[in-house]
């Protein structure tokens, strides 16, 4: 079974590609794409690291909750996971009502370096 490193690891695998698509606007749908990937991974990794069953979900108002119950600060992270969840679905398919911005990437990859960043310092500790 995937362990904590594992998780990690696939997680800055998929902000790392994200931020290679920067300039590219034939890219910016599935490059967005991957920052949602990054925060569920690098969230899915804290749970692993407890132990916890891994929700079935790619929502990350779900796995962000999950993580909160275990420890509060977590909840610091509720506007960036509001922000990023609608790239896990909105991004994937033709949308008439949905654009991503070269501004929007940058925001986005800048969000879930963030959040991998706090996640890996709560499993350091």
């Amino acid at each position: 079974m995937p362990g904590i490193k594992d998780w990690l690891r696939k997680s800055l695998g998929d902000v790392k590609l994200a931020t290679k698509a920067i300039g590219d606007d034939e890219t910016l749908d599935p490059a967005i794409y991957l920052t949602h990937q990054s925060v569920e991974k690098a969230l899915k990794a804290f749970l692993v690291g407890l132990g916890e069953k891994i929700p079935k979900t790619h929502d990350l108002g779900i796995l962000l909750d999950c993580c909160t119950r275990f420890d509060e600060e977590f909840i610091l992270l509720q506007s960036e996971c509001k922000i990023l969840d609608p790239y896990g679905s909105h991004s994937r398919y033709p949308d008439d009502c949905f654009y991503v911005h070269q501004k929007d990437l940058i925001e986005a990859i800048f969000m879930a370096h963030k959040i991998f960043n706090f996640v890996n310092n709560k499993i350091l500790c």
